[in-house]
């Protein structure tokens, strides 16, 4: 019986190869871990989602001075792939080399630098939240910001958010914001994209200017934004 067993192992004219089957072949090569890429990018801000799909990732291209805004899945001007954003990071796949690559947030670079003396929320807040996206705001504080704009841009720091592909303005990202400064106070947050004021879309520095100003006579103003891959609409009553 045991002959018999001892035999039935022996390769047979059905399964001549079976001796010469090597078990480390049948294992699956394991990728080699990311590198530092040496592509023309850079990492301007990352939001990671609790669904890796909806993260998101604010990438600059050096030498075409433009931010866009990538998700897992989408390509970066044809040199790259991305697959995961994680917090300050990205991993991508080089579309060139086929090699799994990174890029980081500059530890000081995009870092914004909010102007000496510039305070915010240092006293009562003037924006009051009265429900889900509802805010209240006087006037006279409404004024007060708009009659000083220096103030205002240097609580935060926004760049154009463009659509990958086609490289168009859809509106203006947050990438940080200064804690208790007025952005904070209007219920955004970091890496929101506002798209519209008033149904009037934002896709130009000039036309984010122009609606600005407009704000002074307005008794009420909707803001529509992108947040976390989601549309919303936040609407702000002025007394």
């Amino acid at each position: 019986m045991a002959s018999q067993a001892a035999i039935s192992l022996l390769p047979t004219d059905k399964f001549p190869t079976l001796w010469w089957i090597n078990p480390k072949v049948l294992k699956r090569k394991k990728e080699a871990d990311p590198v530092p890429s040496q592509l023309p990018l850079n990492l301007i801000g990352t939001l990671v989602h609790s669904n890796p799909e909806k993260s998101i990732a604010a990438i600059e291209v050096r030498g075409k001075n433009q931010v866009v805004s990538y998700s897992p899945g989408k390509e970066i001007e044809g040199m790259a792939s991305i697959l995961k954003v994680e917090r300050q990071k990205v991993i991508f796949r080089n579309l060139n080399s086929n090699r799994l690559e990174y890029i980081e947030m500059k530890k000081d670079g995009n870092k914004v630098a909010f102007g000496a003396g510039v305070k915010a929320g240092g006293g009562a807040r003037e924006v009051m939240k009265t429900g889900d996206n509802n805010f209240t705001i006087k006037r006279a504080d409404l004024l007060k910001y708009t009659n000083d704009l220096s103030s205002i841009l240097m609580q935060a720091r926004a760049v154009p958010n463009r659509e990958p592909g086609t490289g168009n303005i859809n509106g203006f990202r947050l990438l940080d914001m200064q804690p208790g400064s007025i952005y904070e106070q209007l219920g955004l947050q970091r890496m929101d994209v506002i798209k519209s004021v008033d149904g009037t879309p934002v896709d130009s520095p000039a036309k984010a200017m122009e609606l600005y100003n407009t704000l002074k006579n307005s008794p009420k103003v909707t803001l529509q934004i992108e947040r976390n891959g989601k549309s919303e609409t936040m609407t702000y009553n002025i007394q």
